[in-house]
């Protein structure tokens, strides 16, 4: 029976009231003792052996310690500060979901100046101890921990009285508690199956509410602790020899200087701008928002290794889609300019979709063609050596990547086929050098993610402090420590802090700090991240079973069929997306290239990779390590080559003035960007007005048509409307 329906109080009423009872009594007390006087202080009824549960779970959380001195176990009151109002990482990701938009952006700020404030003590102090921590086995820790407590909560949740006046009842289900494991399930399948792409027969969380599958009725959690550990190393790869979460990375002067003597190393960006159409009439000025152009534009810069300047004079090559008339009306450059009446069959919703998805395609084709050495310089026509690092403004992976969305028949799913096939063609050229060749190294394709919703170390971090450096230390950094504020903070806000607050490096031109790497494949990415695949089948039989269903279906109904189902069974073996699951691995980490006060906000870094034959718990794991330590090492170096540029970037949304700080050839590909996009959309307005007319049937002029720009925040409000019509999962945000 529900535990408010029998007129008693709910779990964390008990447990602040443990709390309370607790820190009247420093001495400590028994499971017995606290029983008897907190039930009365409550007017509780259950049993002892369920404040056992309760009590197993404060002690679990770090709210209470436990002591079997003298062969009796009492139960004490952590040193903490407020502690009926601390609230742990599992208390407060269960309120996120309710809280409003602007309310999460004034936690974020607030979070950001909590760590601030903390920089010099317990940030230094946590940023000091990691330097010894070895990767891996911490964040091993950490889940077990996670874990450990979500396992204490199912029980306490699945408990049933055996004596007293409650028997039989289930006295301790209520609302709280179910909202709090739903709350530590969602966060944990988060960060097993998206974040480190952890096999669901190695650890296996089912959904709280999975029907008959799910952990709320019954089902359990599976796990098997030593492949986990062999798992974890193989996607967390610490700094250095003892693989510690963060460390020091090097660059001899020998290899700086010869990456400055022979490697081209170019930047991408892809960006856009839109604007209302405004026409003039007869009656007057009409400027209508349902007529919203959008104007996408993708651009390189790549600088020149020395030698090449030596021989071709100084260079500074610029690569772009030809800002001309045919490329608008030519296939292969779709989505340079979009507008709704222009695709007259998609939704509101759909559309600004396949819009956000184009801005992500019109980049990745200067990439596919600057990376696989068909790029051609914009002004003068020169062919552009290919870079041995290629940097990209934003994420590697694809903006639009599930597989729901790949195979529409649509000018949507044609965007998106797009976007995965030219990452497919990127990871070809990569995979053509294999990374046990010990006489070349594999072309490095990269990002520089400036803003980011993943909070994977923001999370550690926060653990770190209050719980995790007790397991590893013996004494916590901060028990004080108020996760409250420190939760909201972002991955690149908590790591700029943490860098911030160490102390510079020897040599700062040839050395930096560094966080360890973590490995995500494709699927984790995608509406697959859960999946679990069935022995001896994999993705391709995945997929098979999807195109099958489909064209029973087609059979029974008719109707229109998915891409996957048109095409025949060998494309299918040879599609792209196919690809991508079975090869793309993403490596991301952080190079602590900030300092000062108020420091700038370093970005986080990540390079595609295929690594699956060495990250399974089959293969060896030393060449996966070997591999990413170079490339993080080059990479590096390519940085120190090509050296950094702050971006004074501005927040329309928190009227903040942030300061960035980025490769120079990203920043240098974004300026050069703003001119074309100038020329873009000068150029293309005649283009526009032209299908705008044909649309109305009816004659414009297009001296009577203007283009005026929308407003930031109106255009971000139409943006998030479309997202709730067709969300392209629940966790978006987590995954970029």
């Amino acid at each position: 029976m529900h535990s408010e329906a029998v007129g008693k109080p709910d779990v964390p009423k008990r447990e602040v009231a443990i709390i309370k009872f607790l820190r009247e009594n420093p001495e400590g007390s028994t499971a017995s003792n606290i029983h008897q006087e907190v039930s009365k202080r409550l007017g509780d009824t259950i049993s002892r052996p369920a404040y056992y549960k309760l009590l197993d779970r404060l002690v679990a959380t770090g709210k209470i310690e436990q002591s079997e001195a003298g062969g009796t176990r009492r139960y004490f009151l952590l040193p903490q500060l407020h502690a009926t109002n601390r609230l742990t990482l599992d208390d407060v990701y269960e309120m996120l979901p309710f809280v409003e938009s602007s309310e999460t952006m004034a936690r974020a700020i607030e979070a950001q100046r909590y760590f601030f404030e903390h920089r010099e003590t317990v940030i230094r102090e946590a940023a000091q101890a990691l330097l010894e921590e070895p990767a891996a086995n911490l964040f091993f820790l950490w889940i077990q921990h996670l874990i450990q407590m979500l396992e204490a909560d199912l029980k306490s949740y699945r408990h049933f009285e055996k004596s007293g006046t409650c028997v039989g009842q289930a006295v301790f289900v209520d609302n709280s508690l179910e909202r709090r494991l739903q709350s530590q399930c969602d966060t944990l399948r988060d960060l097993l199956y998206r974040q480190l792409s952890i096999p669901r027969n190695i650890v296996d969380i089912p959904e709280w509410n999975g029907g008959l599958y799910g952990l709320k009725q019954e089902a359990k959690v599976n796990y098997n602790w030593d492949d986990f550990k062999r798992i974890l190393e193989r996607r967390v790869f610490g700094v250095g020899e003892k693989r510690t979460v963060l460390g020091l990375i090097t660059v001899t002067s020998e290899a700086l200087a010869t990456a400055k003597q022979e490697h081209v190393i170019s930047g991408s960006d892809g960006s856009f701008h839109a604007g209302t159409l405004g026409i003039r009439t007869a009656k007057g000025y009409v400027e209508d928002e349902s007529f919203v152009v959008t104007f996408n534009n993708g651009v390189a810069y790549i600088r020149s290794s020395e030698r090449i300047n030596q021989q071709r004079g100084q260079k500074k090559f610029i690569h772009s889609a030809p800002i001309t008339r045919q490329t608008l009306d030519d296939p292969a450059y779709k989505g340079m300019v979009l507008a709704p009446f222009m695709f007259p069959t998609l939704t509101d919703s759909e559309y600004e979709h396949m819009a956000k998805a184009a801005t992500d395609v019109v980049q990745w084709r200067v990439d596919d063609e600057v990376f696989n050495g068909k790029a051609r310089d914009v002004i003068t026509g020169e062919q552009i050596v290919t870079p041995r690092i290629h940097i990209r403004d934003g994420t590697i992976t694809p903006q639009e990547r599930y597989f729901s969305h790949y195979y529409r028949m649509d000018p949507y799913g044609d965007i998106v086929r797009e976007g995965i096939g030219r990452s497919r063609s990127i990871l070809e050229r990569i995979r053509s050098t294999p990374i046990e060749n010990s006489r070349a190294k594999p072309q490095i394709y990269a990002g520089s993610v400036k803003s980011t919703q993943n909070r994977l170390f923001c999370r550690l971090l926060n653990w770190y402090i209050v719980l995790g450096s007790k397991l590893t230390r013996g004494q916590a950094i901060a028990p004080n420590w108020d996760i409250s504020q420190g939760v909201y903070i972002s991955d690149t806000d908590a790591m700029t802090s943490l860098f911030a607050s160490m102390p510079l490096p020897p040599n700062p031109k040839q050395s930096s700090w560094a966080s360890c790497a973590v490995l995500r494949e494709f699927p984790s990415l995608t509406n697959f991240f859960d999946t679990k695949l069935s022995q001896g089948n994999g993705w391709f039989e995945l997929l098979l079973a999807h195109r099958k269903k489909e064209l029973e279906e087609y059979e029974k109904y008719r109707g229109n069929l998915p891409y996957h189902a048109i095409i025949s069974e060998e494309e299918l073996a040879n599609d792209s997306y196919l690809y991508l699951l079975e090869n793309a691995d993403y490596v991301s980490f952080y190079i602590g290239h900030t300092s000062g006060n108020p420091a700038p906000k370093i970005p986080r870094y990540e390079f595609l990779c295929s690594l699956r034959q060495h990250t399974s718990l089959d293969g060896d794991s030393q060449p996966a390590l070997n591999f990413v330590q170079s490339t993080v090492q080059q990479l590096v170096t390519g940085l120190f080559t090509c050296e950094f540029q702050l971006d004074r970037d501005h927040n329309y949304m928190s009227n903040l003035n942030i300061v960035k700080i980025i490769p120079s050839v990203v920043y240098q590909a974004h300026e050069f960007a703003k001119t074309l996009g100038k020329k873009l959309e000068s150029d293309f307005k005649s283009i526009v007005v032209a299908k705008l007319a044909q649309r109305r049937n009816q004659t414009i002029d297009e001296r009577d048509v203007d283009i005026n720009p929308i407003n930031v925040t109106r255009y971000l409000q139409r943006f998030n409307v479309a997202r709730q019509a067709l969300p392209p999962s629940s966790d978006e945000n987590k995954t970029r």
